[in-house]
């Protein structure tokens, strides 16, 4: 795997904002690495997905649907590709903004995502963090380090936790026959 954490290529700068998000989990991290804010925040999604989010994204959402166009199939057909950056992009925006930064600035920090979940969290969840660790140990003070190797340790287990009990539940409803994901070759209804 590729190390998300080497240097960037000669005159691209490193990103500004670092989030780990733990997409069946509540909480999430975000690390600030801009000069006079270095430092590591927990967040919930409490603090960014209440009222206010779900109107603006109901406003755009409702917008794009009815947007007149030549090829209404296809527009139908896109709506739910649209519909992942909506909320992309929406979501940024009030976590910005519950960050007290302007997205619209020209000044705008650069913002780099990891999801942290499936695959990547059972083979390399270990070594993306050692070498995020080892990348915030240059950045942040020992003691936000010390909290953050806390937090984000206490995160995976609880992804990985929570990936489990799916997975265990899928199977069961893949032996009983109700679940999508799972067929069998030969099954007599009779």
């Amino acid at each position: 795997m590729e190390d998300p954490f080497k240097d960037p290529a000669l005159g691209e700068p490193r990103p500004d904002l670092h989030m780990c998000i733990f997409p069946h989990l509540k909480e999430f991290l975000v690390v600030d690495l801009r000069e006079g804010h270095q430092r590591f925040m927990l967040l919930t999604t409490a603090d960014m997905l209440g009222g206010e989010f779900y109107r603006a994204l109901e406003a755009e959402f409702s917008e794009t649907l009815r947007e007149e166009t030549e090829l209404p199939f296809t527009h139908l057909i896109n709506l739910p590709l649209r519909l992942e950056e909506m909320i992309r992009g929406i979501s940024m925006t009030f976590i910005l903004k519950h960050l007290d930064i302007d997205p619209d600035a020209e000044d705008a920090p650069s913002v780099m995502v990891f999801v942290i979940s499936g695959g990547a969290l059972a083979v390399h969840s270990k070594q993306i963090i050692a070498n995020m660790h080892t990348y915030l140990d240059e950045r942040l003070a020992a003691a936000d380090l010390a909290q953050w190797d806390s937090v984000v340790a206490r995160l995976v287990a609880e992804e990985e936790t929570v990936l489990l009990r799916i997975n265990q539940q899928e199977l069961a409803e893949a032996v009983h026959g109700d679940s999508p994901d799972y067929f069998t070759l030969w099954e007599n209804r009779n």
